[in-house]
Order: structure tokens, then sequence, then C-alpha cells
């Protein structure tokens, strides 16, 4: 397939990297087709291609199964004598579904994407994990519901640079991102090119150009859990969680864990004995922090190394190159500060090739889960119209606030509201109809902050490292949705599993709370007021290492000027030229606070740049792009 070479290019990493190449022999197929697979070898040492010349099946897979064993064991005996002493995660899932279809993709635990292509059938088929962990996008040039060519690639720039999508945006999409800051669904930011969904086992005919859609998974099933008492529920999700945090790390060389002085990454450390499984641990903050502190404390105690990682002020000297390479590591999908850039090198150059992360912890404390936090209103809502205007109060309100003037040329600007309150319904419908309706609150933040935002997050981890996220666990994640909201809203989980795996970490302050683990109330709200005085009289440690909105009105003034006033911008056909002067002009000088409008549309700007040009030169990035796996079929 000619194509093929193009899309592996913005795949192919640095050395370390390796690309595995499928295509038919010359003659042998009906249809032009490629498949390849591009993988962090050192950190996962098996093949991601696994071929059956006997049935002309070949499979790609970007990820990993964290269930190995027990899925080698459920395969028919003939199957398993037929695998070889090492099989691949590859070749197991080929023998797997080969054996068992959905039901064996049930059986799945792990971080994956994969495509299953039956050349002799012409059969396509498309596998994502059940958290749509690893983002796949696909593009078939269809505009009737029938295709002659199908597209895909864990990159969209895979897909733009064959001419598998235009610059067109996708309305929908853009009034996603521009109001909740991620996208929702299966949009992306171009028209015509869409994400799978979780637990999605899709099957393309080649001979036809149609699709059939199914899914192996619901989170329906989850709320069939039942447990008598709280205290049986924390036991049950402690179960859970040691059997997590040891499938994702026993027997794992060269792990690290990025460890903050929070409640989610302390956890993991907690659950895992050093002595047996050896880590190091990496915590970013500025000089003196808070969370500095509490991360080398917390690693004294478990008996590991820890590094701090300082955010000083090359961090900004340096931030139009960390913000290009961001957009570069996540296609444009990501609204990111760029906070975590300049750790990767760190990661690399302590030798740190499985890096763990707390993403998901959030579900056992919702009053602080970001835009999706808990309060008491969202507690009250009575039925699915209140949940929807809860949700769209709650995930636009700090997007486009005090904007006056269109951002948007043409009707989008009008149309950007009701589409994305349309989106926001369309979710809302997708979850599993449980009371009280807050109880859906958890499930959207797994299918679609998680899903759409957090996993494209990890996209600049994996250009370093293979990333695992302990805490989403298909078993404890069915629990966290089910338990009563009572148990699972502030720190009544965690307190629980530190008590049960490391009680000393109990005594090592909280750096989000400022004082310790499953404190009362009062000593929260003192604790809070302090460190805000502290911070107010501008002592050392005390500041917030993240404050956007102040650089991009000074530190980053000009770099702001020099993305959105700048003619190419305005000239894209997409914004309008004076509310984008208008937004730039009232944050700079204080009149409204636009921090993140301002760097979703610089996101937005230079990942069109990016995915539809050649954009800054691999010469002035210190890194290059994730793994994943690509191909197509015509």
């Amino acid at each position: 397939m000619p194509a093929l070479a193009d899309m592996i290019a913005p795949l192919l990493p640095h050395d370390w990297f390796v690309t595995e190449e499928w295509e038919p022999t010359a003659g042998s197929a009906r249809w032009e087709s490629g498949l390849a697979a591009v993988s962090l070898k050192r950190a996962n040492w098996q093949s991601h291609v696994a071929r059956d010349s006997a049935s002309e099946i070949c499979c790609v897979l970007d990820g990993e199964f964290y269930n190995r064993r027990e899925l080698l064991s459920a395969l028919p005996p003939l199957a398993r004598t037929q695998l070889g002493d090492q099989p691949t995660d590859a070749v197991i899932l080929l023998a797997g579904f080969r054996a068992g279809g959905k039901a064996f993709l049930k059986t799945l635990s792990g971080s994956f994407s994969a495509v299953l292509w039956d050349a002799a059938a012409g059969r396509a088929t498309i596998v994502t994990d059940r958290f749509g962990n690893r983002p796949l996008y696909y593009a078939a040039n269809s505009a009737t519901g029938t295709s002659d060519r199908l597209l895909f690639s864990s990159r969209l720039k895979s897909l733009t640079a064959v001419g598998g999508a235009t610059a067109a945006a996708d309305p929908r999409g853009l009034a996603q991102f521009f109001s909740f800051g991620h996208y929702l669904g299966e949009n992306t930011s171009l028209a015509g090119v869409m994400v799978l969904p979780a637990a999605a086992c899709w099957t393309w005919d080649a001979k036809s150009g149609t699709w059939d859609r199914d899914t192996y998974h619901s989170w329906a099933e989850a709320y069939d859990i039942q447990h008598a008492s709280s205290a049986d529920w924390i036991q049950a999700i402690g179960d859970a969680f040691g059997r997590a945090v040891t499938s994702q790390t026993e027997g794992t060389p060269h792990l690290g864990l990025s460890l903050s002085g929070g409640l989610d990454a302390r956890t993991i450390l907690a659950a895992i004995d050093v002595r047996r499984t050896p880590l190091e641990t990496v915590c970013l903050g500025i000089a003196g922090s808070l969370d500095h502190r509490c991360a080398q404390r917390l690693a004294e105690v478990a008996g590991c190394q820890n590094h701090s990682h300082v955010l000083d002020t090359q961090f900004l000297a340096d931030y139009r190159r960390h913000l290009e390479w961001m957009v570069r590591l996540t296609d444009g999908q990501y609204l990111s500060q760029c906070i975590v850039m300049p750790t990767l090198p760190l990661y690399r150059k302590l030798g740190i090739e499985v890096l763990l992360r707390g993403h998901a912890g959030e579900l056992m404390h919702m009053y602080k889960a970001y835009n999706y936090s808990l309060d008491e209103a969202s507690l009250a809502v009575g039925s699915v119209g209140e949940l929807e205007k809860w949700l769209f109060g709650r995930l636009s309100a700090y997007m486009l606030d005090g904007v006056n003037e269109p951002v948007f040329q043409g009707d989008l600007w009008n149309e950007l509201e009701p589409l994305a309150r349309q989106s926001l319904a369309d979710d809302v419908a997708g979850t599993a109809a449980v009371e009280p309706p807050s109880q859906r609150i958890w499930q959207l933040f797994v299918t679609q902050r998680l899903r759409r935002e957090t996993v494209l997050s990890l996209n600049e981890f994996r250009s370093i490292a293979e990333t695992r996220l302990p805490i989403l666990d298909n078993d404890l994640i069915a629990l966290l949705l089910a338990a009563p909201p009572s148990i699972k809203l502030g720190e009544e989980i965690q307190q629980a599993l530190l008590q049960r795996y490391r009680p000393e970490f109990l005594r090592v302050v909280n750096a989000n709370t400022g004082t310790r683990v499953g404190a009362g109330p009062w000593a929260r709200k003192f604790s809070s007021l302090k460190l805000r005085a502290l911070a107010k009289l501008g002592l050392p440690g005390y500041q917030p290492y993240e404050r956007l909105g102040l650089w991009l009105k000074r530190e980053l003034r000009q770099m702001v000027r020099d993305i959105l006033l700048d003619p190419q911008t305005l000239d894209r056909g997409v914004y309008r030229a004076d509310g984008i002067r208008a937004v730039v002009e009232n944050h700079q000088a204080g009149r409204a606070n636009h921090t993140y409008l301002i760097m979703a549309l610089m996101i937005f700007e230079l990942g069109q740049r990016y995915l539809f040009a050649d954009g800054p030169s691999s010469s002035e990035l210190p890194l290059r792009q994730p793994a994943g796996i690509a191909g197509g079929v015509r």
C-alpha cells in the first residue's frame, strides 16, 4: 500500500521505537491493504503484529494486556499449544478472538486498540479497550454510509498526511472543545474523522463498504453489583484496588510513578512493596512547594528514590516550544497548560520505561474531580433534565464567560451552545439509567473526561515510556460506579485504602488541603484559609505552580499575539478577526479572564497548522511522536 509509509511517518519517534509492517504479497489479495505498529520496544519487548498465514488474517495491536496468564488459560487447549512458549499479546488477541469473538474481548484487561484484517474475507475488525484508553481515529470516504476506502490510525496526522481528511472543521467538535475544553462522544476537530468509542468491536466490509458497529461491554452491568454496607463496599474496593496495582506492577522493571502530595498517586505507592517491586518517583512543583515536600516524605516512608522537578523561569522562556511539542503529541486535540512537558526528558534520563499515573482516582473523591466536581446542587438533581442543566453550567462556565463579540465566522457562533447542549444530552442518554441521577456523573467522568481528555495527556508520557493507570481497572471502576455516593465524595475510600496498605501515609499532609488525610471539615477549612493567606503574602513554596492567566498577560503576552493575531490565523476562515482581537486585548488588559479560551484558540490553530502543513521541524522539538498503529484498505 503506497500510502502506508506516509501514515507511519507521524508515528515514528526516536530510535528507541520500532516499526513493524504487514502488507499482503503481490497478487495474493483482492484489496490493497497495509497495517503497521510503532511501539516502545524497550518497555514492551513483544511484537505488536501477529499473522496467521493459513487464513490470511493479520492483527496489529497498540498497547498491552495485564491479565495475560488468565487469557492464555481460558483459551481452548488446541489453541494454546499452537501459540508457542512466549505468545505475544497480539498473538493472544488473534487466537482468542477467532476462538471466542466478543465473549473473549469481554475478558480482556488492559490498555489497547487493535485491528484484525481478514484478507480472504475482506473484513477489518477494529477493537478498543473498555475505557477507550488508546484513541483510534478512522476516516472512510463516505457521504452515504458506504465507502470504498478505510483509513485508521492512532494519530490524526497519519490521516491528513494521505488525504484522509480535509482542513474543514467539525462544527459539533468545535462546539464541544470551545464549550467544555474537551471533545465528547466520537467527534474530533476535523469533519469526516471520528474516534472509535470505548469497547468497540466494529467490522468494516470491504466488499460492500459498510460498517457493523457493535460493542462488547456496557457499564450498565456494573450497577448489578450489590453489597450490604459501606464497610463491605470499601472492603471490595480495597481488594480490587490491590489486585489492579499488582497486575500492573508485579515483575515490571524500570518502573516509575508520577507522585504529588495529593491522594491518588500516594494511594498507588502505598499498595506497592518497593523491596519486591523497585520504583522511582518524580514530583513536579515550584521550589520549596508543599507538593515537593510531601512527595519526598512519602518516598522516604515507602523506601524509594524521589526526584523533584522544579518549575522555574526557564519553563516560560521555552513555553512556545513546549506548546508546539504538546500539540504535535496530541494532534491539537488536548487543552493543556503544558506544565508536564519539561519533565518528560527527566523520566527518560532516569531510565523509567513503565510509568504509573494516578488518573481515575477522582472517582473515589468526586468533590475534587476538576469540572465534574460534585456539589450540593448536583446531589439534589431529581431528573435527567436537571442533570443536563447542572452539567452544562458546570462544564462550560470557565470557557466563554464574558465573551461579548462573536469569535467564529458564519453560523457557528450562534450554533455553538445548541450543538454543545445536544452533544451533552446525547452523552447523558448513553449512560445507564440509574438512580439517583447524580450517579451518572461518575459514569460520564469515565466515558467523557477520562476517555476524551485524560487519555490524550497520556500521549505526552507515551512518547518516553509505557504508561499505566492502575486505578483504571475493569473490576475497580465497576465497583466505584456502583458504590453509593455517600462513600465516594470525600476522602473516605482513600483513607481506608491507606490505612489498609500503608498507614504511615495518613500522617503525611495532603498537599491539596494542607492537612492530614481524613481531617474534619473545620480543620480543612482552617488549612485552606492558611494556605491562601501564605500564598497572598508571597511566601516561597506556597504560590500555585500554575498561574496561566497571569502568564498570558505578562511573560507569554507576545507569544499569544504572535499566534492569535497572525494573519495566518485571522485569515483561516474559521475565526472572526474582531472577536479574536477583543478576546486577546480584554484578557491582557485585565478587563476579562479568557485564560482557557485563549489556550484553546492557540491549540486549535497550532493543531491546524501541524495537521495540514509541516509545522516546526523535528530538530526544534526534543522528542517526536508517541507510538500507535496505522493502516488502510481500499
